[in-house]
């Protein structure tokens, strides 16, 4: 038991020509500092124990310990493996991630199950045969493994699952040979050290099986083998620290679940879950006894959905929950400006965030570590969302992201929390506000960005006004002679009425400018304005601008005339830059600056027109003091930081 029929001394000839032999002691030695051996246990002390016995020391040894069972630390410490408590039981992958991560970089690593026994010998074979001529693009390598009481020897290699392979066993087709592509089940598996670099750890999505088929298959992806060396034997007694079988069974069908939702999308988990459902029935049908119950069983465990029956926890990182934010667009507004900042600021807290919709080209270089998927309908939003599996939070962002979150909520089964950023009952016809009355009965929690939007939207809802980054106070160079307008030429914005106002305000002739940042449709319009104003050489019409910090940084006023703003982003931007502001009393406004800034009734430009005048008159100093103010409001009412700590509090107690 463990053995290896191949010897030596020292010989060294192809991989399975089986007559490489062993090195040599002193190159044994040296051998043995590129291996590491980590077994990730739960309870089981006494299996431990014989497994540890057997290695008799040849290599460095991490035990992780999922149960924090003292008789598992006492039996590890006795064969001075190396002890590492995870604290609570992680699963088997990001247990084998937290023993990988203990180990010296560069290393190989032999998984090695608690209920198996490799001895010293077969370790060294093993290893010998993986860095034998021939074995370069070997990525795993298992033994053959055998049962210890009954001598029969296991199946090692497996097809990889597939949808198409599934079908054709409900159908009883197997007959029809499709060569598969194979994986070697992980008890005993030793993994080269340059294929863990390139492919990386375990998925921690996998909470108990398969978690090693899905390394094999990225591997293979990434153009390695896998290989079984029949010539050296382990012992493997099979779920030997496993007391509940219906519960082993639960979890190896959940961890079949999550590797056709990754690598088949939500279609074809559907149609696996479709073939497994339908071969179970028949052989429920067919087979009597124990053998037609436990097809039954497996049939209802399957239209339950197993991963749902399992009710696994949810691990990606160690550090933090699953958060899907949609936006269904194709664009890069305030809306999906918001959306970027916020799933920057939790990805850098830990959480794995995925963002789907937004503009192709511009999202993933907002976004930082998180990722981004594009998706410009309800359709291809909730295909994502089903593709992703399942999530912690799904955090939905306007009406057709709604949609597509309550549609897609049997695959994700995340809390829906729905942030509502404009003003007016969800939908804009009669079907889509139907359809939002009834998806509101699914979504967990709504926010409203202010209590202009709060209200006018005749629902329940949670005010958490958006946050900007704060920044550093600034340095005291004198600031340009620039009035900015920060926002898209549409209607809404009232782009026309800063237009008017600075015309009237004849500041130009004073050495001003006023620069106009943004696109839209009304930008030709807007420009043959400034021409029949007279004001075309004093005004800038910047376009679509990535790096609004330097504008915002160096304006000396932003001027923001839109009538019924249900927030106003730029507005809060401009504020943490210590930027003073003018404004329309619509909207949001008033609750964002206060008393601490200029304001006028919406489409006044006469009143606007006359503060223009006002504050250009006044000294630096005068408006750095408004602006300071303002920069203060901004820091304890609009940060991110306290933001996205809200929206935490939201995330982890959904209220209807």
């Amino acid at each position: 038991m463990g053995s290896s029929t191949c010897t030596g001394s020292g010989e060294r000839r192809s991989f399975l020509g089986c007559s490489w032999g062993w090195p040599s002691t002193a190159d044994w030695t040296a051998r043995m500092a590129e291996l590491t051996v980590v077994v990730v246990a739960f309870h089981g002390a006494e299996k431990l124990d014989t497994c540890l016995e057997a290695l008799e020391q040849a290599a460095p040894v991490v035990v992780v310990d999922n149960s924090s069972d003292p008789a598992v630390e006492t039996v590890a410490r006795r064969h001075a493996a190396a002890y590492v408590d995870a604290g609570g039981n992680l699963g088997f992958a990001a247990g084998v991630n937290l023993g990988i991560s203990r180990a010296p970089s560069g290393r190989d690593i032999l998984l090695l199950n608690p209920d198996a026994v490799l001895t010293a010998p077969g370790l060294r074979s093993l290893h010998e045969a993986l860095h034998a001529p021939g074995a370069e693009r070997i990525a795993a390598l298992s033994p053959g493994l055998v049962d210890p009481v009954s001598g029969q020897h296991q199946q090692v290699r497996w097809p990889l699952p597939t949808p198409g392979r599934m079908w054709r066993e409900a159908l009883g087709m197997t007959r029809l040979r499709v060569p598969p592509l194979e994986f070697c089940v992980g008890a005993v598996l030793l993994l080269r050290a340059e294929a863990l670099a390139q492919v990386g750890g375990f998925d921690e999505r996998f909470f108990l099986y398969a978690e090693e088929t899905d390394w094999q298959q990225r591997a293979i992806a990434a153009g390695w083998r896998i290989e079984e060396l029949p010539s050296v034997i382990a012992a493997h007694e099979g779920a030997g620290t496993s007391t509940d079988p219906s519960r082993r069974e639960v979890h190896f069908h959940a961890g079949t679940e999550t590797y056709i939702r990754k690598w088949f999308g939500w279609s074809g988990w559907a149609s696996y879950r479709a073939a497994a459902v339908l071969g179970a029935l028949l052989r429920g049908l067919t087979l009597r006894g124990r053998r037609g119950a436990a097809a039954r069983a497996r049939a209802a465990l399957y239209l339950r959905g197993p991963r749902s029956v399992a009710d696994l926890p949810v691990r990606v990182s160690a550090a933090g929950r699953r958060i899907a934010h949609v936006v269904v667009t194709d664009a890069f507004a305030g809306v999906e400006r918001y959306v970027c900042e916020v799933a920057r600021e939790q990805a850098a807290r830990g959480s794995v965030v995925t963002v789907i919709g937004g503009d192709p080209q511009r999202m993933p270089d907002e976004l930082g570590s998180a990722e981004h998927r594009p998706a410009a309908s309800v359709f291809a939003a909730a295909r994502e969302l089903m593709a992703l599996g399942r999530l912690d939070v799904v955090h939905a962002h306007m009406t057709a992201a709604d949609f597509a979150a309550v549609s897609s909520a049997m695959w994700h089964h995340g809390v829906i929390v729905s942030t509502r950023h404009f003003a007016g009952p969800r939908g804009s016809t009669f079907l889509a506000r139907a359809l939002g009355r009834l998806a509101r009965l699914r979504i967990d929690q709504q926010i409203a960005i202010s209590s202009f939007v709060a209200e006018s939207i005749q629902e329940p809802a949670v005010v958490i006004p958006n946050g900007v980054r704060s920044q550093p106070d600034e340095q005291r160079a004198p600031r340009d002679r620039v009035v900015l307008c920060l926002n898209r030429l549409e209607p809404e914005k009232a782009t026309d009425v800063a237009l008017r106002a600075w015309a009237a305000s004849g500041i130009a002739g004073d050495g001003w400018r006023l620069d106009i940042a943004g696109s839209g449709s009304q930008r030709g319009g807007l420009q043959k304005l400034g021409e029949d104003l007279g004001v075309r050489d004093s005004v800038r019409f910047l376009g679509q601008v990535s790096d609004t910090a330097a504008l915002l940084s160096r304006a000396s006023l932003l001027f923001a005339p839109a009538t019924a703003e249900p927030f106003g982003l730029s507005v809060a931007e401009a504020m943490s830059y210590g930027t003073p502001v003018l404004l329309s009393r619509g909207g949001a406004h008033p609750e964002l600056v206060g008393d601490e800034a200029w304001t006028f009734t919406p489409g006044d430009s006469k009143a606007a027109a006359g503060l223009l005048r006002q504050i250009a008159a006044m000294g630096e100093s005068e408006r750095r003091t408004v602006g300071n103010m303002l920069r203060d409001r901004q820091r304890r009412l609009f940060d991110l930081e306290l933001h996205v700590a809200a929206l935490n509090e939201i995330y982890t107690s959904p209220q209807h």
